[in-house]
């Protein structure tokens, strides 16, 4: 018995018209954020932008990687270097859902950026910290 095209598994279509939606939003956002950069106003929506940011790179890179099946597993090159040139979509999917897992932790963890998010966008309480007031080189290690 033949398979199903994985394009046409149940909440495949949800899980893209998901992806596009949030795509534009996040757009706009970054439109936004941009605008208020522009005229020196900079601000913690940048944090939040970087999440948004991460999240969806992570989402649209797993669908492709769903859509391949074994095909997007496959890894043009295995290289330990510092590439020149950061070319994304000439890469292999394998690559890219790779390269997105990168997102949360390059520019601050998705877990900082939430926590200065929470603070200075919604003005919750900052975390407790026993360490707040103490230098990094006298901290325990």
């Amino acid at each position: 018995m033949a398979q199903a095209p994985r394009a046409a598994h149940p909440g495949t279509a949800r899980r893209a018209a998901a992806a596009v939606g949030r795509g534009g939003g996040d757009r706009l956002t970054g439109t936004r954020l941009r605008q208020q950069l522009t005229v020196g106003q900079p601000g913690p929506e940048g944090s939040a932008a970087k999440l948004l940011f991460a999240r969806l790179n992570q989402e649209i890179s797993a669908l492709e990687l769903d859509l391949l099946g074994e095909e997007g597993l496959r890894h043009d090159e295995w290289t330990m270097r510092r590439p020149t040139v950061v070319d994304f979509a000439g890469r292999t999917a394998g690559y890219r859902y790779l390269r997105a897992k990168g997102n949360s932790i390059e520019g601050g963890t998705s877990e900082i950026l939430r926590n200065i998010v929470a603070e200075r966008v919604l003005g919750l309480p900052p975390e407790h910290r026993l360490d707040k007031d103490v230098a990094w080189k006298d901290l325990p290690k």
